[in-house]
């Protein structure tokens, strides 16, 4: 009762803390009546309480693949950024507003936003930020707020029961210093292995079988670059698209090729545990060597687009959109990409997500990713930090939850543009996607009933039943149903059925020395790589690169990340 208590007199502390500071627009303490008072109060320290006047906040809004465009043509397309479905819904649940410090395109160039707004010392009331480096450096420069009370008083139940699943390995973990937790963790969801994505109507052109080994890979791949796979007379298709970073951020690195490191058993980028016990850099170990080899004369044969280096993402993207190039390696969620979207639209693209290449056991070798994918932070000296726990659990729980009218934008929406909440973080345990596909699936067979879908499961499945009306009519579906039913019906269910072996790196933060020599050994490490796959070094540049890399910082690097994992 003590505990329970003492619990009670925090949250009101910092509920009237709060309310001291709301200012003109909410009133102040000295001109509320009782009645107003504790109409804050309640709202402050309710997971879903409504504040009794509008609160604004401000935010950098990221913004994803899923945006404008995807809205065009839909009863939506009029939507903003600070009017859409997601923030008209939180206005009329919880009275909040969303005013945008920054908007910008999800990945490099929203976290330039997110750098300077750190380096001008002015960020938003409440910031996503995408890596850990990011939010240790706001921790320690005093610029976020203690969200210990804010979380153990308002956290829902899907949420705390999410990061509990996890065990030892709780997201929570990482963004707890010195026993407060500073953020908010979104999980990671079912991340799975990457696949080999194919034109599927090109194998069939080619009376092709779907490839799995290396091999089978490689005689596919000389398929499509000689024997004119789209059937228009011209030599004019190229072999694996590839990014010019080639390996790195497994596995949200769509066409990136890390998929044929890993069947060697070379995991490049990621610490691995050796067989003493220790944590070493799989980018500088031997089997490094035979995958380098094998993409080097993948390269001069053209399996491998002779342009990579020099090509953009945009680049790749222009380049399957226009029926160009047919394979490339990413995750379950690819058919997102506007690559096959466009391609699927514009040039009857069937693709198809196969296990390939597989290692020597018959299986994709894989790495299991960190718990966490990116962080909710709030200002410090924030009025309302308990809004920033609010919009996370009405998008893990409350939304789902929602039977009313007021959800339909919402279920709609989830087709269309899933990913627009002004604050997208959403918490759930790792294998909520799949358990998501399951129970769509069996509503599809008929062993279940529509009404045992939750409101987003719901949404992904009358996605379905309209992507599977319009094929069965011989009539292309919409892009949007057409991604989310190859993504999570089809490609989910691939890494169900076909798993593979997965590898849980050994160490997933930043050292100390990591900070001030990491990007230059990344850079000479890419320069390596490269130089090699296109012909310019042979082998014996790489055992030169690892004594460089070992000179430069590597060992020492190497060192304090067994020291911190032996102080665990």
């Amino acid at each position: 009762m003590k505990k329970r208590t003492l619990s009670l007199c925090l949250a009101a502390a910092m509920a009237m803390t709060a309310m001291a500071g709301c200012g003109d627009s909410n009133g102040s303490m000295a001109n509320m009546s009782d009645e107003e008072k504790a109409a804050w109060e309640a709202a402050a320290n309710d997971p879903y309480g409504k504040y009794p006047e509008l609160v604004t906040y401000t935010c950098g809004y990221n913004l994803t693949a899923q945006g404008a465009d995807t809205l065009a043509g839909t009863p939506y397309e009029n939507d903003t950024p600070s009017d859409n479905a997601y923030t008209r819904y939180l206005k009329e649940l919880l009275n909040i507003q969303n005013e945008n410090m920054f908007e910008a395109q999800t990945g490099d160039d929203y976290n330039q936003k997110v750098s300077m707004a750190i380096a001008a010392q002015d960020i938003p009331d409440i910031m996503f930020v995408n890596d850990y480096s990011t939010m240790v450096e706001l921790v320690e420069n005093d610029m976020i707020e203690d969200l210990t009370d804010v979380y153990n008083n308002l956290a829902c139940e899907t949420v705390k029961a999410s990061y509990e699943s996890y065990g030892e390995n709780s997201p929570l973990n990482y963004v707890t210093f010195d026993g407060k937790i500073m953020a908010i963790p979104k999980t990671q969801l079912s991340d799975g292995q990457d696949f080999l994505w194919l034109r599927k109507d090109w194998l069939e052109n080619l009376n092709l079988e779907e490839p799995s080994t290396l091999d089978e890979m490689a005689d596919v791949l000389r398929a499509f670059i000689e024997q004119d796979p789209d059937g228009n007379g011209q030599d004019d298709t190229i072999g694996l698209a590839a990014l010019s970073t080639v390996y790195g951020d497994y596995p949200n690195n769509t066409f990136a090729i890390d998929n044929i490191f890993t069947a060697f058993d070379a995991y490049p980028n990621i610490w691995i545990t050796d067989d003493a016990g220790k944590a070493v850099y799989g980018s500088i170990q031997p089997e490094m060597k035979d995958a380098l080899q094998l993409i080097a004369d993948w390269y001069a044969e053209g399996l491998i687009d002779k342009e990579f280096t020099t090509r953009t993402n945009d680049d790749i993207v222009a380049l399957i959109s226009s029926g160009q190039c047919g394979a490339y390696i990413g995750p379950w969620w690819s058919p997102f990409s506007p690559a096959q979207t466009a391609s699927y639209a514009s040039k009857d693209a069937e693709w198809i997500n196969v296990s390939a290449p597989v290692g020597s056991d018959g299986k994709i070798n894989a790495i299991n990713t960190k718990p966490y994918a990116g962080f909710v932070v709030v200002r410090k000296g924030y009025e309302h930090p308990e809004i920033a726990m609010k919009i996370v659990n009405v998008n893990s729980e409350y939304s789902k939850q929602d039977k009313t009218d007021a959800v339909n934008e919402i279920v709609e929406n989830q087709a269309i543009a899933y990913f627009n909440w002004p604050l997208y973080c959403e918490i759930q345990p790792g294998n909520e996607a799949e358990n998501m596909t399951a129970h769509v699936e069996a509503v599809l067979d008929g062993s279940a009933d529509v009404s045992t879908l939750n409101t987003q499961e719901q949404g992904f499945y009358e996605s379905a039943v309209r992507f599977l009306e319009a094929e069965e009519a011989g009539q292309k579906a919409d892009s949007a149903d057409y991604s989310q039913y190859m993504s999570r019906q089809v490609a989910i269910h691939k890494f169900q059925s076909e798993p593979a072996n997965f590898l849980t790196p050994s160490y997933l933060e930043t050292s100390e020395t990591m900070k001030t020599k990491w990007a230059s050994l990344e850079k000479l490490e890419l320069q390596t790589i490269l130089k090699i796959i296109v012909g310019e070094a042979d082998m014996s540049s790489f055992d030169e690169f690892v004594e460089s890399w070992t000179a430069a910082g590597g060992q020492t690097i190497t060192d304090e990340i067994n020291e911190e994992i032996s102080a665990k």
